[in-house]
């Protein structure tokens, strides 16, 4: 994507979003407490009150080389948001622990605590007011922290 898509495209996020993004990140890894998982990440952006993510179809690569699959299931595209005003807490947790709640084998993650955040991979979960938990591996960890938990927005 070169910068004219890029701005082309951050332009149609904004009209579908109804103001100007003020947070844009990459997410490595999502997943949610409701089973949804995508290993290749997502996009998420902001106005500051509604935060929006989606994925984008991508074939799995090595080394930069396409692999084609054969018995590669359809492409459904993931489209969320949720308003700052929902969220009722934001914390790291081990991604291990967040797998176990995306599969449905532990109602809630393992909080990562002292030498664990080093050794151990870590991925932020945002819980919804309706008890929906989401799990970034974001690429910009303690902005969107520093920006869910503010009273500001």
């Amino acid at each position: 994507m070169d910068d004219m898509d890029a701005a082309l495209f951050l332009k149609e996020r904004e009209e579908k979003l109804g103001g100007k993004i003020t947070y844009r990140a990459y997410a490595l890894f999502y997943g949610s407490s409701g089973g949804e998982k995508r290993e290749y990440g997502v996009f998420l952006y902001s106005d500051g009150n509604t935060f929006c993510f989606e994925d984008f179809e991508r074939e799995p690569q090595i080394l930069g080389i396409p692999i084609k699959r054969k018995n590669k299931e359809p492409y459904v595209k993931l489209e969320h948001s949720f308003k700052k005003s929902d969220v009722v807490d934001v914390e790291k947790v081990y991604q291990s622990s967040a797998l176990d709640v995306i599969a449905g084998l532990a109602s809630k993650a393992k909080r990562a605590s002292g030498i664990g955040k080093v050794l151990k991979k870590t991925v932020t979960a945002v819980t919804l007011s309706d008890g929906t938990v989401y799990f970034f591996e974001l690429m910009d960890k303690n902005r969107l922290d520093d920006i869910l938990l503010s009273k500001e927005g």
